[in-house]
């Protein structure tokens, strides 16, 4: 036989190179070992790539499943009266009727016809005023008069929801000086709380506080929360959710006030109001100080509490209808960058002056807004 033949055996050649092992998994005859590397490495690849897949199954999944329990947002929209919800409490453009109108059908429809006019879907009244007069029908403080005021009926409310208006309740809080002869809960002058603080001398009008400190005076307001919705307000505005303040007749709360948190009660006082409310949303009005903060009277800032909105109040300036869709941008975009749901509803002075400045207020990217005179 010639021991010098060169070619090569092709056959027995590539059946060496695909012969198993005897465990069947890799390759002893020819490549064993680049074999075996590009086997493991295709393992590999493949246990990720199926890891992978099982990750992104879930994600869509839980995805799904959160997307089918969301509630579907529904539009502020006339004839729709009720639709506000902690979800689209953001679309919310309110005007505030003065209590006089409500005696006046001609004023009053000039009123609504105008605001329809100009986009609004929510109106505003005072359910509690700043004296702290309950101006609609209530069990929790039955006053012999309203000094003048008109008292709010169902009649009226339901009006204004049969011309497709939401319902927004604005009770003031602790600036009262009604309630806290009724409950006892004042605001004193002294640590030993046997003399009731005022916020101006007697002759000029100064007035007693509602005590926020104090139970009795949040069990009374969370009451007269509870009876409004009840009685059919659509969203609740908190205002004066706040301590006095007075450089020269410092109010005084409990007997250490030097161990007062009053942000924690502030913000206490916030969260069970709008568990009180229930899916009637809560709207958090304050200064436009209140967006930074204040050491008296919020120990802090109220920017973010349980309520669904919050709406600083906007001070009148220059090219005025601007500055409110700018602020309206970035008060919004610091809720998200906090991670919070919370929306950002200004509070607006109206300017009758400007026949556009509603107009304007839209197209300066103002999506939701509360105007007030």
């Amino acid at each position: 036989m010639d021991n010098n033949n060169k070619r090569q055996l092709r056959g027995y050649f590539e059946f060496s190179k695909k012969y198993p092992s005897v465990r069947g998994t890799v390759y002893e005859i020819g490549e064993s070992k680049k074999r075996r590397k590009k086997e493991i490495r295709n393992r590999i690849l493949s246990a990720v790539l199926v890891f992978a897949a099982v990750i992104l199954a879930l994600i869509v999944f839980f995805f799904c499943r959160d997307l089918s329990r969301k509630p579907i947002p529904q539009d502020l929209t006339h004839g729709n009266s009720t639709a506000v919800s902690a979800e689209n409490i953001g679309q919310i453009k309110a005007i505030f009727i003065e209590n006089s109108l409500l005696e006046d059908d001609t004023e009053l429809e000039k009123k609504l016809n105008g605001a329809k006019e100009n986009g609004f879907n929510s109106v505003m009244l005072d359910f509690k005023d700043e004296d702290g007069n309950l101006l609609f029908p209530s069990t929790v403080a039955v006053q012999s008069s309203l000094n003048g005021k008109i008292q709010i009926t169902q009649s009226i409310i339901e009006h204004f929801k049969s011309e497709g208006f939401t319902v927004i309740a604005r009770i003031y809080c602790f600036k009262d000086s009604v309630a806290p002869q009724r409950t006892g809960a004042y605001v004193y002058e002294d640590e030993n709380l046997s003399s009731p603080w005022f916020d101006a001398p007697a002759a000029l009008s100064g007035r007693v506080w509602l005590n926020p400190a104090d139970v009795r005076a949040v069990n009374y307001l969370l009451s007269v929360i509870g009876e409004a919705v009840s009685f059919g307000a659509d969203c609740i505005y908190l205002q004066g959710v706040e301590f006095p303040v007075s450089s020269e007749n410092p109010p005084v709360f409990t007997e250490d006030d030097a161990s007062l948190s009053r942000n924690f009660v502030l913000l206490n006082f916030v969260e069970q109001a709008a568990v009180r409310a229930g899916s009637c949303p809560v709207i958090l009005g304050f200064s436009f100080e209140g967006i930074e903060g204040n050491d008296e009277k919020w120990g802090g800032t109220l920017f973010d509490s349980a309520a669904a909105g919050c709406s600083p109040e906007i001070p009148v300036s220059e090219n005025y209808a601007k500055y409110v869709g700018d602020m309206w941008t970035v008060l919004n975009d610091r809720a998200k960058n906090n991670f919070s749901t919370l929306k950002c509803i200004p509070t607006v002075k109206d300017t009758p002056e400007n026949e556009n400045f509603y107009k304007e207020l839209n197209e300066n990217g103002a999506q939701s807004y509360i105007i007030i005179p």
